[in-house]
């Protein structure tokens, strides 16, 4: 039961990541709707939570920076760039690494993880800074 239910977590973040993707590859910093904002902060924020509770215990730890920055651009705290699109793009592409393999081969992705969380990390405190 337990599988099953993880299979279908799977299947329906896999689709809301593709969905995202495309939504991510015709924006531009310029035109990106807060609709798509909005789809990302959504799909980040369950990833977060709903993650672990199917083995995926590894991916708040990407997705709350993510989630964080999305929350600053929908509340316009922060300026959408084409950086931050693209590094979304590759959190997108990260995240669905992490669903297609099993915890044997995380580690080959620890590195691009590890440095995207960053980004995002560095953002946000920028934000931060000169919102105080």
């Amino acid at each position: 039961m337990i599988d099953k239910i993880k299979h279908i977590f799977i299947e329906e973040t896999s689709g809301d990541l593709q969905v995202i993707q495309r939504e991510l590859e015709t924006a531009v910093s310029e035109s990106m709707c807060s609709t798509t904002v909005d789809k990302v902060f959504r799909a980040m924020h369950t990833i977060k939570g709903s993650g672990p509770m199917f083995g995926f215990s590894h991916l708040p730890e990407i997705t709350l920076p993510v989630e964080m920055a999305y929350r600053n651009l929908s509340d316009g705290n922060l300026e959408l760039s084409n950086q931050i699109i693209d590094k979304t793009k590759d959190v997108v592409s990260l995240i669905q690494d992490v669903l297609d393999m099993d915890d044997d081969h995380l580690p080959r992705i620890e590195e691009e993880k590890q440095m995207l969380i960053r980004y995002f990390n560095n953002i946000n405190r920028l934000n931060d800074r000169t919102n105080d």
